[in-house]
């Protein structure tokens, strides 16, 4: 059975541009990489335009990648993943909100 993970990153809002470039260039591929192989059923990333946690000064960005296998594993211990993490942590004023687990029901 496959996996959910989905994260909400704070970035500051004046770096929002710079993040989505990083996001792009560093990430992106490795995410079309893991879907080729199999291992990330569906992976999306979108900057929230409205929501309970909206603050002043931030940009949310809200992750959600459905993995296969051993699919989160190995794309948390993906070193080109580790070095990308650390440049977009640069980005951001405090710890995301991480959630995962099994899927409980499916539509569509």
């Amino acid at each position: 059975m496959g996996e959910m993970a989905v994260l909400v990153i704070r970035i500051r809002a004046a770096q929002a541009d710079e993040y989505e470039r990083l996001f792009e260039s560093s990430e992106l591929p490795r995410w079309r990489d893991y879907h080729k192989r199999g291992l990330f059923k569906r992976a999306r990333i979108f900057r929230s335009a409205f929501g309970t946690h909206e603050q002043e000064g931030l940009a949310n960005y809200v992750i959600a990648v459905e993995t296969e296998g051993e699919g989160h594993h190995e794309h948390d211990n993906d070193p080109g993943f580790k070095e990308f993490n650390s440049k977009a942590d640069a980005f951001q004023p405090e710890e995301p909100f991480v959630f995962g687990g099994e899927p409980l029901f499916e539509v569509g």
